[in-house]
């Protein structure tokens, strides 16, 4: 089925134009807010060839259609003929005064994961590949090949570090864009953040500003991930507030900067330090509950993970792993990211090789290689939801890879994971060290488990699949 065909069928099946309030989409799913849910026929949904599943999750009725999402929900917003009507920045759920307080509580989970889906989605590949590159460079400097005294070294890394520097200014533009308040603005708070000034202020001894007689602490926003989130939520308000109150004539030259000193203000001086602290004693918590018992906490966090995926939970894991890396310098939770995508990858490789079933034979393969490119939704709607022993044992060879990874302290240095992201697990200091050698035991160990369980026990052509009983 063409992307052209498909999109005209979920439009159809989603209950036509009039019943879509807005499209959006992440790396897998295009995401679609309904008038009625009710409307929508899951059924002819998930029989679509190209489709993988449908879930209903965050006040949005997901439908996956895995690598060629991109396609696909530009084919859509083209058939829906009203981008600006359908801007993909929309999607924030909107509460209703006459809720109970558990659908309230319901909406503004569902607002605070759109939030944080819309804004780190479009730096997630920049993240992972800024990983990449560090780790490249760590690992040319142990085998004497880049010296980092270097020039070269010394502006390839420049380039690598500074997504992750100017994180504020980038995550300001993109969560501006998906709260729908002017991103240019968010964009100069993020970089008023990270200013020489504030920077220079921040690593003082005495670390704080004076005003009006009363002192506050100022924190070094560089990498930062919650304070310009909160701040792209604040300003919605502020927006809202001056459009009442600023003439139109002098709106676009007041407003603008009134919002900037306002916004700045308010998280240099009061939401930042409160975020900063928390963001640091969260990253301090995951670390102290992983060096509590790191065997336990790798084998249920490799268990779970691909369940939060199913139900679109997952995702509020992405700041809090990012939080580590820019906090701690790494993240174990992501190293046991990592190693599931390779118990995923062994299940979805060994059907891949052992069927005879030619359409089987190719999902299985594609699922396998967007697995160790470090998207799962393919292999996980596509192959390990059809056939649940597949799943059973794929969980089997994760709990034994996380309890590997954790009896090894496995940590990531990056974002990435998977094979594409083995440089990720090179110390940017000290170059490869017992962490790479760590990273191949526990990821080889445990796609080859995951292999042979599902081989041996997992599948024959004989099964049906669960959308085919």
């Amino acid at each position: 089925m063409s992307d052209k065909q498909l999109a005209e069928y979920m439009i159809e099946y989603v209950g036509g134009r009039n019943n879509i309030k807005n499209v959006i989409h992440c790396i897998t799913r295009v995401r679609f807010y309904l008038v009625d849910k009710e409307k929508a026929d899951t059924n002819k949904i998930k029989e679509l060839d190209g489709v993988m599943g449908v879930v209903e999750a965050q006040g949005q009725y997901q439908v996956v259609v895995g690598n060629k999402v991109n396609a696909v929900y530009e084919e859509v917003m083209r058939q829906l003929n009203n981008d600006q009507a359908f801007d993909s920045t929309e999607g924030v759920v909107e509460n209703d005064s006459n809720c109970d307080f558990l659908q309230l509580f319901r909406n503004g989970f569902n607002q605070f994961i759109g939030i944080i889906t819309g804004s780190m989605m479009p730096v997630i590949g920049l993240l992972a590949g800024a990983g990449i590159i560090k780790g490249l460079q760590a690992s040319l400097v142990t085998f004497d090949l880049l010296q980092d005294s270097s020039q070269s070294y010394l502006l390839i890394n420049t380039i690598a570090d500074g997504i992750f520097y100017f994180l504020p200014v980038i995550l300001g533009f993109t969560a501006a864009q998906k709260l729908k308040v002017n991103p240019i603005v968010l964009a100069v708070v993020g970089a008023i953040l990270i200013h020489p000034n504030i920077v220079t202020i921040a690593s003082s001894t005495a670390a704080k500003v004076a005003i009006f007689g009363i002192e506050f602490p100022i924190m070094n926003y560089t990498a930062s991930v919650f304070p310009i989130l909160v701040a792209a939520w604040l300003a919605t308000y502020v927006e809202k507030f001056l459009k009442k109150i600023v003439p139109l004539v002098i709106s676009s030259i007041v407003s603008p900067i009134v919002e900037v000193l306002v916004l700045s203000l308010a998280v240099l001086l009061i939401i930042g330090p409160i975020i900063t602290i928390i963001s640091d004693g969260l990253a301090f918590a995951i670390s102290t509950i992983f060096d509590f018992n790191t065997i336990i906490g790798g084998a249920v966090y490799c268990a779970l993970f691909p369940v939060l995926v199913v139900f679109g939970m997952h995702w509020p894991l992405i700041p809090i792993i990012v939080n580590d890396l820019t906090v701690n310098g790494f993240s174990m939770m992501n190293a046991f990211s990592s190693v599931l995508m390779m118990g995923i990858a062994g299940a979805t490789c060994s059907i891949a090789l052992k069927t005879k079933k030619a359409q089987l034979k190719q999902v299985a393969f594609a699922a396998t290689l967007s697995q160790i490119c470090g998207v799962g939704e393919p292999a996980i709607y596509g192959i390990l939801l059809k056939y649940k022993k597949v799943f059973y044992l794929v969980t089997l060879s994760n709990i034994f890879g996380g309890a590997l990874a954790g009896f090894l302290h496995l940590v990531n240095y990056g974002f990435a994971g998977g094979v594409i992201g083995f440089a990720s697990f090179i110390n940017p200091i000290a170059g490869i060290d017992n962490n790479f050698y760590a990273y191949l035991l526990s990821h080889i160990g445990t796609f080859l488990l995951s292999f042979l369980l599902t081989w041996l026990f997992g599948f024959n052509d004989k099964m049906s699949a669960a959308d085919e009983l």
